[in-house]
């Protein structure tokens, strides 16, 4: 049976989608649920040919209160019936990408009975969290760590250093056990984050400094292109272990 990584953190702003994309380009034949309000990563499916299955899988989650209120309720049950339906259908090793505020509610829905459906099926799951230096992530990452011990049959965290270096002490018990990988802190022009927030990691292989350098000139083009190359290294090598034990 094919394994599950989850990508999760409950506060939003941590660069959550950003290593769910350094995964996808590690293990670039897995298929991606998206767990959030809206499509965010919508790079993988821009440049395949017409016709053929999209490796992207958007499921709208956080119920609205009119649909909440019409149904009476079940509407807010009813929201992960979908994904976790895709879930246990897959037949590929795939990477999920929870929303910020859906996972500690997703989460919460694995109960016994579903841990032992997920045993009887063989299928294998696994959590990476995202914190940072806020007291807001260590906590939501600690209570999303303590949470999946259940089920999670492998662990990760990553130290995303964009708000400074988080006590190593506290880091460890946060992680309580589960591999720990850091992601140093990128500072980027202007014109360099529009392109990686527009993007993603998906065309930084491929790019030049030539694609750059007849709008911004040839030392700010090459500047560019090193730093994002850069950047998807980092953001790869934070990934590995868990990048790893999914492909295994």
């Amino acid at each position: 049976m094919p394994r599950i990584l989850l990508v999760g953190q409950e506060t939003g702003g941590v660069g959550k989608s950003t290593l769910t994309r350094g995964v996808a380009e590690a293990v670039p034949d897995a298929p991606i649920l998206e767990l959030e309000s809206s499509p965010r990563i919508l790079e993988y499916d821009h440049a395949r040919a017409k016709g053929t299955t999209k490796r992207v899988a958007h499921f709208p989650v956080r119920a609205d209160r009119a649909s909440i209120d019409r149904t009476g309720g079940q509407a807010a049950r009813a929201e992960f019936d979908a994904p976790i339906n895709a879930m246990i259908a897959a037949e590929l090793p795939t990477i999920i990408d929870v929303g910020a505020n859906t996972a500690s509610s997703l989460l919460a829905s694995f109960d016994d009975e579903f841990v032992e459906s997920i045993a009887d099926t063989g299928l294998e799951m696994a959590l990476m969290i995202v914190v940072t230096a806020d007291a807001s992530a260590l906590t939501d990452g600690a209570k999303l760590l303590a949470s999946s011990k259940r089920w999670a049959k492998a662990r990760f965290v990553v130290e995303n250093k964009l708000r400074g270096d988080i006590d190593q002490a506290m880091l460890k018990r946060v992680a309580d056990g589960a591999t720990i990988t850091v992601l140093p802190k990128f500072e980027f022009e202007p014109r360099t984050l529009g392109f990686l927030q527009a993007t993603g990691l998906y065309a930084i292989p491929q790019l030049k400094t030539a694609d750059f350098q007849k709008e911004y000139g040839f030392n700010e083009a090459r500047r560019m292109v090193n730093d994002l190359k850069g950047f998807r290294l980092a953001v790869m090598e934070a990934v590995r272990p868990a990048a790893t034990w999914l492909a295994s």
